[in-house]
Formats: C-alpha cells, structure tokens, sequence
C-alpha cells in the first residue's frame, strides 16, 4: 500500500437514522449522497449530536490453549464478539427519547404529551444507520438489529444543553445469511473509489 492521503477518511458531517427492526423491510443496497432515496420509510433521523461524533467498536475475546510442550498458546479460538455504536444526542423528540431509553411509548392529550419508559424485562430491538460525508464520499454503516444498553445520565444545568447518550449493541438475529443482508451484524456501504479498486 502506497501513501495516499485521498484514503484518510474524515467524518465531515452526516447522521445517525433508527427504526423498530421488525419494521424494516427494505435493506439499504445504495449510497445516495444526502438524500437518503433508497431508505426504508421506517427510519427516521435523530437530529444532531455532539461534537464528539460517533464511536463504533468491535471487540471480540480470544482463548488461549496452551500445551504442556509450549511456552506459548498452540491454538487461539474466539469465544465471543461484540460491536457496539456509541454517540450522545442533542435534541428531544418522540424517537431520540425512545431510542435513549430503550423503547417506551409517548401519547398526547390535550396538548400534554406523555412519555412512558419500557417495562423493566421489556427489549425493544432497533436496526441503526450511521452514515457520515467525505467529499463526494459516503459511508453508511447498517446495523439491521440490536439494543439500547447503556446506562443514560442526563445533566440538566443552566449553562449547556441536556444530552441524550446511547450505547447500541449489535444482536444479529440468528445465523447470517447469504444474500440476507438484514441478518448480518453490521455492514459497510460507500462509493468510495479506493474499496472498488
């Protein structure tokens, strides 16, 4: 690999998009440079959030099997994996509250809207989107299934704005398909010219 600094990818603007998984019927199989044509209806777009972007990591633990004859491991095998979205929201709204709580319920009477959290045993599953601009670049990362499982601690203060956090981890539902992109764990999609060369 050659030195080229057009492949250093830089997250200049872009945005995060959830929706209930079992409503999702159409998987994102395009990159449409901010017009989101090819989404499924069910997403709907969680407005800014802080300057600290997004933080996506996959993890996975591997055991050591040594031997009686080895000072070191003869084998390695991956026990489990783990990828999880991390991000904090800047605004409130029906879908960024359900989204930091892990589901609930809001209804309105009167002009009073309600917001109700989930039942404590109560996992609602969501499919994320993160997709930021490079340029004339995009980069949409799907993850078609997973859950809301941080801790949320919101600060009320006089001098800044309430924040919404989330932690998102992936659980793919059952074994990957070939050809079901909704059951894979997570996946990448760009029209980045250096992935089709």
């Amino acid at each position: 690999m050659s030195n080229d600094a057009t492949e250093i990818v830089v997250g200049a603007n872009g945005r995060v998009l959830v929706a209930a998984a079992d409503d999702v019927v159409v998987w994102p199989d395009d990159v449409i440079t901010g017009s989101g044509d090819d989404l499924d209806a069910a997403f709907k777009a969680v407005g800014f959030v802080t300057t600290d972007g997004i933080t996506f990591t996959d993890s996975k633990n591997v055991n050591d099997i040594t031997a009686w004859q080895a000072f070191y491991p003869v084998r390695k095998v991956v026990t489990d994996k783990m990828s999880k979205v991390e991000f904090t929201m800047k605004q409130w709204d029906r879908t960024t509250v359900e989204t930091a709580f892990g589901g609930g319920s809001v209804s309105t009477d009167g002009g009073v809207s309600t917001y109700v959290p989930p039942e404590p045993g109560e996992l609602s599953e969501i499919a994320m989107i993160i997709e930021w601009l490079d340029g004339d670049d995009v980069y949409r990362l799907v993850c078609p299934r997973g859950l809301v499982t941080g801790e949320v601690a919101v600060k009320v203060t006089r001098t800044d704005s309430a924040d919404l956090p989330v932690s998102y981890e992936v659980t793919p539902k059952g074994t990957p398909t070939e050809g079901d992109m909704g059951s894979l764990p997570w996946y990448l999609l760009t029209n980045a010219d250096q992935f089709g060369s």
